[in-house]
């Protein structure tokens, strides 16, 4: 089979498939996923921003994936440019590429996408004729700086509102006839857009980022806010295109939490999306009804669910009303009956729990502090509910971090299976606890940015241990991320604008150290140097609401190992984000 009719029988199946006559509008825009179609299908960000441009009456959305490795060979050998989903139309033939990336393992992708569509993936190279290339994601939030040279506009935040603005000011541009030189200046004066070409970057001997400045006469100016969504009810938060080709084939996802505000020190979602909101009863119901009669599994998505401050009254309505519910990660502390009566009666076999780290030492650390009791008591509930399953997520690599507190996280494999087995011996089924442990990479704008990284080979030696000792227990199921994969990953997390090179060498079949050796660079300079507070960051120039004296106050305090209480946002205006 080729990529057309893997493709086409790939739409076939999808529900509340688009015709095809929607995607002939005034402008044209292909949303890239860099990886493949059933991950990029597993992205809430992917779906909502396809229908938002689709509602829109100047613009029709398609989407593009990096194809299997098989079908791009196919499209090498045919010397056939890369095209998009629904109407297999080449996608430089676009007005707009839109890269929603979700990993900074996915980077490599982005120059690799662009010339196997036969678009220059230097923005530099690009003329006017050639599509306007932006990027969004998370990740592309806290630090776009390592694929600034690919991209002509980054969506700095929450893009559901800030997009509006864009396609306004490009329709309103693509009918003037003018140059992309004055649609670039005019979508720098846009809060949460940043348009890279319009700074420069200076280095000190050191390596270390000197300054960065605006060019003089682009309109451009410090720092880049980034953009958020007020209220969670005035978005679409939800699956959009229901598939049996992803990750949650059977369910539908709402986002019901945006934000937390527990202030883990080492969480990118907590800092890059202050602050918590939650949608409303009413509209998660409604949302609900929209997969009547596709399915009945609804998953609830957000970075606390159970700290939804009606996440029972939610629960218990979505199962009145005949659907069936799931949860991404909950809070020990904030699991009350009622929802685990929801989950039992949906036949939800596994709730997943991210104590992160064992010890009371590391939890004044990393400020994530569930008491093991409590852990403990949620597992035993679930289980006299026949919610069988558990599974746990931890980090090693954190700062301060001892062999006592590894060895911590063995000994509570070994608690949890003292109550799994006299459970199942009364009842004569066994569950199953599953431990995830994964290297603690740290990101941008969070406390632990300057942090240095804990090396692979570290880092290894740790996960041997644990796996090894895990899975001599018995009845538990251990497996972790890859020490050098996430080695890679802090490296390009906090990188500067230098790596591009890298990136595209890395994209042209370069090895790993070899691209780094071929353009002078170290990936341990990036990765696992701890920086000095005062160090100018290559994200420094990127305001997510977040105020510096506030991270740097964290800092301290894990040095310290204080504690800090979650938000209170009726009284509280010490980090900055809700005066933002």
């Amino acid at each position: 089979m080729n990529l057309r009719k893997h493709y086409q029988h790939l739409l076939e199946q999808e529900h509340e498939n688009q015709q095809f006559s929607q995607f002939r509008k005034r402008n044209r825009f292909a949303l890239v996923y860099p990886s493949t179609y059933e991950l990029g299908m597993s992205s809430l960000g992917v779906q909502v921003i396809y229908a938002t441009l689709n509602a829109r009456a100047d613009t029709s959305c398609e989407r593009a994936f990096v194809p299997e490795a098989s079908y791009l060979r196919q499209l090498i050998a045919q010397k056939t440019p890369l095209f998009s989903f629904e109407t297999q139309t080449p996608l430089n033939q676009f007005d707009i590429i839109g890269f929603s990336v979700s990993f900074e393992s996915d980077y490599v992708n982005i120059p690799r996408v662009l010339e196997f569509a036969n678009i220059p993936p230097l923005a530099e190279e690009r003329s006017d004729w050639d599509p306007l290339v932006i990027a969004g994601g998370i990740n592309i939030s806290y630090n776009p700086e390592p694929i600034a040279d690919f991209v002509d506009v980054f969506v700095v935040g929450e893009a559901e509102l800030v997009i509006h603005e864009l396609m306004a000011r490009f329709d309103a541009w693509k009918q003037s006839g003018a140059p992309k030189t004055e649609l670039l200046e005019t979508l720098a004066m846009v809060p949460g857009l940043y348009v890279p070409c319009f700074y420069d970057v200076t280095y000190h001997d050191d390596g270390t980022v000197q300054h960065v400045q605006p060019r003089c006469g682009s309109g451009a100016s410090l720092p880049i806010h980034a953009a958020a969504v007020p209220k969670l009810d005035d978005v679409q938060t939800c699956t959009q295109l229901h598939t049996p080709h992803t990750e949650f084939s059977n369910a539908h996802l709402i986002e019901i939490v945006r934000g937390c505000g527990r202030q883990c020190r080492f969480c990118v979602a907590d800092y890059a999306r202050r602050w918590p909101r939650h949608r409303s009863v009413e509209n998660t119901l409604a949302l609900a009804e929209r997969a009547r009669g596709i399915t009945d599994r609804i998953g609830l998505v957000g970075a606390s669910i159970s700290d939804h401050p009606q996440i029972d009254e939610i629960a218990a309505g979505l199962v009145a009303r005949g659907f069936r519910i799931s949860c991404a990660s909950l809070r020990a502390e904030t699991v009350r009956a009622p929802l685990l009566d929801a989950l039992a009666d949906s036949e939800q076999g596994t709730i997943t729990i991210a104590p992160e780290v064992a010890t009371e030492h590391l939890q004044k650390v990393v400020n994530k502090a569930i008491p093991r009791e409590r852990l403990y008591y949620i597992f035993e509930e679930a289980l006299k509910r026949d919610i069988l399953n558990l599974r746990l997520y931890f980090l090693i690599g954190v700062p301060d971090e001892t062999p006592a507190d590894v060895q911590a996280i063995a000994d509570m494999a070994r608690e949890m299976r003292s109550i799994l087995l006299p459970h199942a011996k009364r009842t004569g089924r066994m569950g199953r606890i599953s431990f995830t442990i994964s290297p603690m990479v740290p990101k941008p704008h969070t406390p632990f940015q300057w942090v240095a990284m804990e090396p692979p080979k570290t880092i290894a030696r740790k996960l041997d241990f644990l796996k090894r000792e895990i899975n001599r227990l018995g009845s538990i199921k251990v497996g972790s991320a890859s020490a050098r994969l996430a080695h890679q990953e802090a490296v390009f997390a906090r990188g500067d604008r230098r790596l591009g090179k890298v990136i595209l060498a890395l994209a042209r079949g370069a090895a790993w150290n070899q691209a780094f050796r071929q353009h002078g660079l170290a990936p341990d300079f990036y990765a696992l140097r701890q920086r000095p507070l005062h160090e100018i960051s290559p994200w420094a120039h990127l305001d997510l609401n977040v105020k510096p004296q506030f991270l740097r106050l964290e800092f301290h305090k894990h040095e310290k190992g204080f504690m800090t209480s979650e938000c209170d946002t009726a009284v509280c205006r010490k980090c900055g984000a809700c005066d933002a």
